[in-house]
C-alpha cells in the first residue's frame, strides 16, 4: 500500500455525526425528507453522487461540512457494490437524539415556594449559626418579646408572602435591641435568603421557636430567662477578650556583632505579614514582569460586567494570576484577606470591587510604566538597607573595598565561581555556597563581614551575586569623548542672540529715508500694499497686517526698525492698529506732494536717494587717501578704462566687483601707482550695496578721474 494513503478513523466519523446532530438540534431539519425522494424503490441504498449532493447541496450552509468530512461519511457507509447505505446513516443521526419533550420535569418549582425553605451552609457555619440563634432566643425569652408581629406589619404592606428585605430585617433586629456583628448578620442572610434581596422570616422565626421549645422541654432557663449555670453546653460568647500572650514580643533574635541571628533575616519577613501597600506593589511588579492583563482573569466571574465578584471568585482570580501561597508570587492568607477587606464593596459585603472606571475622562494623564516605586521595589526577603544601622553599612562598604582590592591584585574572575554553583542561572546562591566561593577565591573575611554582606545582598532566593558583582566591578563613570564634540556642535548651531539696538535703528528719519529711496528707485505705490487689508475702509489696519505690507516692500528693515515705525504711526484710539494712510502719505512725499491745488506757486522738489551706508562712510584719513589715489591715477592720459569695465559688466548695471577693478587697473598698469590701503579706500568710496556685497560704481569712479584730469589742466604747476 502507498505510504500516503489516508486511514479512515472511527473517531473522525463520530465527530462528523455529532456535528450534524448539533445542526439538526439548532435548525430543526430531517434527513429522511432529503434522502427518501432519491430512493423511489425503497432499497435503502442510493448512489454516492446522490448521497453527496444532499450534504454538499441544500444542507451545506446549515451543517457546514468540509469535503473531507463528506468523503469520510461516504466511505464509512458504502456497501460492496459502491452504493451508500443511507438508512443506517439517518437512523444513527436521528434515533440517538434525546427527546426532552416526552420526559417529565424533575423539579416542579414547589420546592422554592416552601415557606420553610433553607439554604445549605457548611458544618462550621451551621455550628456558628446555632450559637447565634441560641443567643437570640435567650435574649427574646429574657425580654419577653414576640417577634412575629414586627415582621407581619411589613408583610401587610408589601404582601411578600413570608419574606422581608435585608434592610428591613436588619432594622427590626436593631429596633428590638438584638445587636449582631457584620459576619453574624451575613451568616443569617446566607442561611435564610429567599432570593437576591429578601429573607424568609417564617423559617427564621420557626428556628427561634424550636430553640425556645428545646429550652422549655429540658428546663434550661432560669426564672429571669437566663441559661442555668449548671448547663454543660453553655454558650461561650465571642466578645470575651483573648487570653494574654506574654511571650509575644519578648523573644527577639540576637543581633550581637559577629553572631548570627536566631532566624535568618530572609525569614523575618515571612514570619510577619508585609504592609498592605507593599503587597499591592509586589502584585503590580508581578503583573508588569509577566505582561499579564489582570482584568481578563476576573471578567469570567462577572457575567453582568458590574465590576464586582464574590470573595471566593476573587481568590480564584488571584490564583489564576499565580498569586497565592502556592503560586509564583507567595502571599500569606492574612495578606489575601487584607486585600479582600480593602476592596470589599461597602454596599455588598459578600462582593469585591476589582475595576476602576471612568479613566477615559483623564486623556492627559501621564502613566509612568512601571512607576518608580515599582521599579525600585526590592525583592521579597531583602532587608531595607536604608533602615539598617550605620555600623552595618560602613562595614559592608569596607568589606567591598577589601574584596575589590583582593580581586584586582590577583586578577581573579570571581563570577565563574558563582556560575559553577548556579546551574539554573537564577543569579542567586545559598549562604554556604557564598562561603565556599570566598574560600576558593582566597578572600578571607570575618563573621561580622560575612554577616554584613548577607544583610546587603540576601533575599528569599539566597545571595544575589549578580547585584554583588555589579557593585564590586563598578568603575568610575567617565565622560565620553564625543561629549566635547557635541558641545561644540551645539554652540555652533545655537541660536545667536539678537544684535544690539543701534541709534540708527531708532531714528525715524533714517528709516523713512531708506524706504523713500526704495520708492523713488522702483516707483512703488506704498498704499496699494496696505489697502488690501483694510476691508471696511477705516484707514487703519492691525499690526500683523502692517508687517505683511512692509515685508512686501522688501526694504530690508530690521525688527527694531519696524517696531519704531509702528510706534510712530500707531492709531491714537486703537493701540493695536496702525494708521497706514498717514504712513503712505509721508513715504510718497519723495515722489509727489499732496494738495498742490491749494498752493499753485509751490515748486515740488524731487527726492534724491542717498547711496551712502555705514559700510561706505569715510573718515578724514580715508578721504585724504582717496584724494591722493585719484590724483595719482589721473596722471595717466587716456587710459580708456570704460571699455574694460563694460567687458566685466555683462548686465550693464554700472557696478563691478573689487576683483574686476584690480584686473582693469592691472591691464593699464595703473595698479602700480597706488598702495593696497589706497586701493581699499577707493573701493570703499565708490561702492554700492548689491544684495549682501559691496560693488564699485565704476561710472562715478571714471567721472572723478575725468574731473581730476580737467582740474589738473588749470593748475599753475
Amino acid at each position: 500500500m502507498p505510504e500516503e494513503q489516508k486511514i479512515l478513523r472511527l473517531q473522525d466519523v463520530w465527530r462528523t455525526c455529532n456535528k450534524i446532530r448539533a445542526a439538526i438540534f439548532r435548525v430543526g431539519f430531517n434527513l429522511w425528507d432529503f434522502y427518501k425522494p432519491l430512493d423511489p424503490n425503497n432499497n435503502c441504498l442510493i448512489s454516492e453522487s446522490k448521497f453527496i449532493s444532499v450534504l454538499a447541496g441544500p444542507l451545506k450552509d446549515q451543517i457546514g461540512l468540509s469535503d473531507k468530512e463528506i468523503c469520510d461519511l461516504a466511505d464509512y457507509f458504502r456497501v460492496q457494490d459502491g452504493r451508500i447505505f443511507y438508512t443506517q446513516f439517518c437512523q444513527i443521526i436521528h434515533d440517538s437524539a434525546p427527546e426532552f419533550d416526552k420526559n417529565e420535569p424533575l423539579v416542579t418549582g414547589l420546592e422554592w415556594e416552601d415557606l420553610e425553605h433553607l439554604n445549605r451552609i457548611s458544618a462550621t457555619e451551621h455550628r456558628k449559626l446555632c450559637l447565634i440563634l441560641t443567643q437570640i432566643a435567650v435574649l427574646v425569652n429574657k425580654r419577653k418579646l414576640v417577634l412575629r408581629p414586627y415582621f407581619q406589619d411589613y408583610e401587610l404592606i408589601a404582601k411578600n408572602a413570608g419574606t422581608i428585605t435585608f434592610t428591613h430585617f436588619g432594622r427590626i433586629l436593631q429596633f428590638l435591641g438584638i445587636v449582631l456583628g457584620s459576619e453574624e448578620f451575613c451568616l443569617l442572610v446566607k442561611r435564610f435568603a429567599k432570593d437576591a434581596y429578601t429573607i424568609n422570616y417564617v423559617a427564621f422565626l420557626k428556628a427561634i421557636d424550636e430553640i425556645q421549645s428545646y429550652f422549655d422541654k429540658h428546663q434550661m432557663l432560669a426564672l429571669g430567662g437566663e441559661l442555668l449555670d449548671q448547663f454543660p453546653g453553655r454558650i461561650i460568647t465571642a466578645e470575651l477578650p483573648k487570653l494574654p500572650r506574654p511571650e509575644i514580643g519578648k523573644v527577639m533574635p540576637s543581633k550581637v556583632s559577629g553572631k548570627q541571628a536566631v532566624f535568618h533575616p530572609v525569614m523575618e519577613e515571612q514570619r510577619s505579614t508585609m504592609p498592605l501597600m507593599e503587597v499591592i506593589q509586589r502584585i503590580q511588579r508581578h503583573i508588569f514582569e509577566n505582561r499579564i492583563r489582570i482584568s481578563e482573569f476576573f471578567k469570567n466571574f462577572d457575567a453582568l460586567n458590574t465590576g464586582k465578584t464574590t470573595i471566593s471568585n476573587f481568590k480564584r482570580g488571584l490564583d489564576g494570576l499565580q498569586i497565592s501561597s502556592l503560586g509564583r508570587l507567595y502571599l500569606a492568607e492574612t495578606e489575601i484577606d487584607a486585600l479582600v477587606t480593602l476592596y470589599k464593596d461597602p454596599n455588598d459585603p459578600d462582593r469585591v470591587l476589582f475595576t476602576v472606571k471612568e479613566l477615559e475622562k483623564l486623556p492627559t494623564l501621564k502613566v509612568e510604566v512601571p512607576p518608580k516605586e515599582i521599579a525600585e521595589l526590592s525583592r521579597k526577603g531583602a532587608s531595607r538597607w536604608q533602615c539598617e544601622g550605620r555600623d552595618i553599612r560602613d562595614l559592608c562598604e569596607k568589606t567591598l573595598l577589601k574584596i575589590r582590592h583582593r580581586v584586582e591584585e590577583r586578577r581573579i574572575l570571581i563570577k565563574q565561581f558563582f556560575k559553577d554553583y548556579d546551574r539554573h542561572n537564577k543569579g542567586h546562591v545559598s549562604r554556604s555556597q557564598l562561603r565556599q566561593v570566598l574560600s576558593i577565591a582566597a578572600v578571607l573575611l570575618s563573621e561580622e563581614e560575612e554577616f554584613a554582606l548577607e544583610r546587603r545582598y540576601n533575599n528569599d532566593l539566597g545571595f544575589n551575586y549578580n547585584w554583588f558583582l555589579k557593585e564590586l566591578e563598578a568603575q568610575r563613570i567617565e565622560e565620553p569623548l564625543y561629549h566635547s564634540m557635541i558641545k561644540e556642535k551645539r554652540q555652533i548651531n545655537a541660536e545667536k542672540p539678537p544684535p544690539e539696538v543701534t541709534a540708527e535703528e531708532t531714528n525715524i528719519v533714517l528709516i523713512l529715508a531708506k524706504i523713500k529711496a526704495k520708492v523713488v528707485r522702483e516707483r512703488i505705490k506704498v498704499i496699494e500694499f496696505m489697502r488690501q487689508y483694510d476691508v471696511h475702509n477705516e484707514h487703519i489696519i492691525k499690526r500683523t497686517e502692517f508687517l505683511r505690507g512692509l515685508d512686501q516692500l522688501r526694504c530690508n528693515l530690521t525688527c527694531t526698525e519696524m517696531g519704531t515705525i509702528m510706534d510712530i504711526f500707531q492709531s491714537p484710539l486703537r493701540p493695536d492698529c496702525i494708521d497706514y494712510v498717514k504712513f503712505a502719505e509721508v513715504v510718497e512725499e519723495a515722489v509727489t506732494l499732496g494738495s498742490l491745488e491749494r498752493a499753485p506757486c509751490l515748486v515740488p522738489v524731487q527726492h534724491v536717494p542717498s547711496e551712502a551706508s555705514p559700510k561706505t562712510f569715510l573718515n578724514f584719513d580715508e578721504r585724504h587717501m582717496v584724494t591722493m589715489a585719484i590724483g595719482k591715477l589721473s596722471k595717466i592720459q587716456q587710459p580708456n578704462l570704460e571699455e574694460l569695465f563694460k567687458n566685466y559688466d555683462k548686465e550693464n548695471i554700472g557696478t563691478v566687483s573689487k576683483e574686476c577693478l584690480i584686473k582693469v587697473l592691472s591691464i593699464r598698469r595703473m595698479l602700480e601707482l597706488i598702495t593696497n590701503r589706497e586701493l581699499d579706500a577707493v573701493h570703499k568710496c565708490f561702492s554700492l550695496k548689491r544684495d549682501t556685497r559691496l560693488e564699485i560704481d565704476y561710472r562715478a569712479f571714471l567721472r572723478a578721474l575725468y574731473l581730476m584730469q580737467e582740474n589738473r589742466k588749470y593748475l599753475p604747476f
